[in-house]
Order: structure tokens, then sequence, then C-alpha cells
């Protein structure tokens, strides 16, 4: 055998090698994200096919804000806090866009809203940016003793309440007071999404939404509809 044959056998060798490589990548990837959950794992891969770069931004800014919540926070900046899932069994669009007070009550205090990205942007002049913390189906309770969020929302006990932690809008920031929880610091928000409709939740600071939130953790109830 000359030295050039084994010179091309030794360059095929290589990019089989290489071929296989890939392989085996790709295989890895699917079989890490079916192990995530099976929901996850296809919005995750949508998220790698679509670009992997906005998700591994996504990730590092998890990182930057103290990568406090754990394997979840990393889902979810995985899957993107600006593709929110939708809210409710029967919502068949992202939530997006302008809503208008759907309510005498909600057009008193907050106005219309509207949703951008991680920001919900209320008339009252509250702009709160938020990131997904998880989904919550309609049977659980929002706070201690109280209602279900099915029960308050007038919604089925399997309708999927998306909450949405209030963080800063830059680092090295606090979560600005608003009056719409009596001056204190709201810390997170449950959203419901039906066909046109947006029911919102608001709760204050340091509250874990669910069974084990105060009773007065509520700061307030709004209702939307698409304008």
């Amino acid at each position: 055998m000359t030295a050039v044959d084994t010179s091309r056998r030794t360059r095929a060798t290589r990019r089989g090698l290489k071929g296989v490589a890939g392989v085996l990548t790709f295989v890895c990837t699917v079989l890490f994200l079916l192990a995530i959950e099976q929901k996850q794992a296809v919005e995750a891969w949508a998220a790698i096919r679509d670009g992997a770069v906005p998700a591994v931004q996504r990730m590092t800014s998890w990182v930057a804000d103290g990568a406090s919540d754990g394997v979840s926070g990393l889902k979810q900046a995985a899957q993107g806090a600006d593709r929110p899932l939708a809210a409710a069994a029967d919502a068949d669009v992202v939530l997006a866009g302008e809503f208008a007070p759907a309510d005498e009550a909600t057009r008193e205090t907050v106005g219309g809203a509207a949703f951008v990205r991680s920001l919900i942007q209320l008339e009252s002049g509250d702009v709160f940016r938020t990131r997904p913390l998880r989904i919550a189906a309609g049977r659980e309770r929002f706070v201690h003793d109280g209602q279900t969020f099915a029960a308050r929302f007038g919604a089925p006990a399997d309708a999927q309440i998306e909450l949405r932690q209030i963080v800063p809008h830059a680092r090295q920031q606090a979560v600005a007071p608003t009056a719409l929880c009596g001056g204190e610091v709201p810390g997170a928000v449950a959203l419901l999404h039906r066909r046109g409709r947006v029911d919102m939740m608001l709760f204050r600071a340091r509250t874990v939404v669910g069974a084990d939130a105060p009773a007065g953790s509520l700061c307030g109830v709004w209702s939307f509809r698409e304008r």
C-alpha cells in the first residue's frame, strides 16, 4: 500500500469518526431532553431547532440572576420566558398583545394591559418584568384556606394557570412597590388565558403561591378582554 493510499484511508476514517460523533451528540441530546419531561422536552428541542444561541443567552441570564430555582428554573430558562406556555387548556394562542379591561373594577384600578415578551404593562403605570415559575392546575388553592384558581376565575378544574415571578428590570435593582399591593412590593402573578380573555392575580413578594401562602398574600384580581 502506498503512502498516498494510507493518507486517503486515514482521512476517510477521520470523516467517519466525525460522522459517528455527530450522531452520538444528536442521540444524547434527544435522550437528555426526554429525561426532563415529555412536554418540556418537545419545547426545548424546538428551541434548539430554531436556534441555540437565544437559549444559551437565556440560560446565561438565569445563572446571572442567581440560579436559585434549580432544575425547574433551568428548564424554564431553556424554554424562554419570551415564549410562555398557554395558560388554559382551551387556549390556542400564546399570550401576547393588548387587552382592554373586561369589567368596571379592572377599568377603575388598572385599565388595560399589554403583554410584550416577558413584560406586563398596565395602563395604571405599572410595568412588571417576569419569568416563568410553573404551571398550576385550576383545582389548586392559591392561598391557605382560600379558593382554588378555578373557583375564583370561573374556570375548569384542569385549567392551566401560568405562574410568573416578578423580577427587577435590571441587575442590582429592586422590584418597585405598587399601589396595586397597597404600596408593597409585588412578587408573582397568576394568569389564566382563555380565548380572547385574560384573568390576572397579583401576589405580594416573599409569597410562594399555593395552599401554604398566607391569606393576605393576594393583592387583587383583574380581568381583561382582547382589543
